[in-house]
């Protein structure tokens, strides 16, 4: 499932586009619209844990520029992919210093709308994640590299991220929200743990698995196939 949020001012627009693609992509995509700037950060920042894919943007916010909104927004979840919308066509050469996937100008025609979301998509299905951007506990923002990930374990209500370098990183996310982001070779070995195939060092049906840093991870009757498949294919 893709994640997009749609942010604009003029909250009839905002929700007719929310209606346009819940009606386009169904059960393909989960949608929200947010209506001022301050509450777009409030959910990036504070709220989202990194589930956002898509955000379909109006550059005029208010008094609030969309255009550098976007562009910070890009610099800290390089994962979200920015589609940009205006009333002003004039405008159209300054978005690209926000680097989006598509610039669509009002009044909303619906297939332009369907085309740019569809490229996002599959922007979003091929690329390969190399960092993300996590809420941690205390209201700390981490940026993480995913491929120094060694393995994530449910802890409380929260995630526990093991990494090869340093201390391991507590955030606010439930695992399966931050599978949701991660590329193919982080595989869940059981409900409360995921682990990088690359950092396998044993495995066996009896024992589970060991990785790199002495860990021992447990595979499930539920995941074993899908795990042996995947550890197979990757190493």
């Amino acid at each position: 499932m893709f994640h997009i949020v749609v942010c604009d001012d003029d909250k009839r627009i905002a929700n007719h586009v929310k209606d346009l693609l819940d009606e386009n992509f169904n059960t393909r995509i989960d949608c929200k619209c947010i209506y001022n700037a301050e509450d777009l950060h409030e959910w990036i920042y504070k709220q989202d844990n990194g589930k956002t894919n898509i955000l379909i943007l109006d550059i005029a916010l208010g008094e609030a520029d969309g255009i550098t909104i976007a562009k910070q927004i890009r610099d800290d979840y390089p994962q979200i992919k920015v589609i940009l919308l205006s009333g002003y066509a004039q405008l159209a050469s300054s978005v690209f210093d926000a680097d989006p996937v598509y610039f669509l100008s009002k009044p909303i025609v619906p297939q332009k709308l369907f085309s740019s979301v569809e490229k996002a998509m599959e922007i979003v299905e091929h690329q390969q994640v190399k960092v993300m951007t996590v809420s941690g506990t205390g209201g700390r923002i981490h940026r993480i590299n995913v491929e120094e990930i060694i393995y994530i374990e449910t802890y409380n209500r929260n995630c526990m991220i093991y990494l090869d370098k340093g201390e391991p990183v507590e955030v606010t996310s439930k695992l399966s929200d931050l599978m949701a982001g991660m590329p193919e070779y982080i595989i869940f070995t059981h409900q409360s743990f995921a682990c990088n195939v690359f950092k396998v060092r044993l495995f066996s049906k009896e024992d589970g698995i060991v990785v790199s840093d002495g860990s021992r991870i447990p595979v499930s009757r539920r995941h074993y196939k899908d795990v042996k498949e995947k550890i197979a294919l990757h190493i």
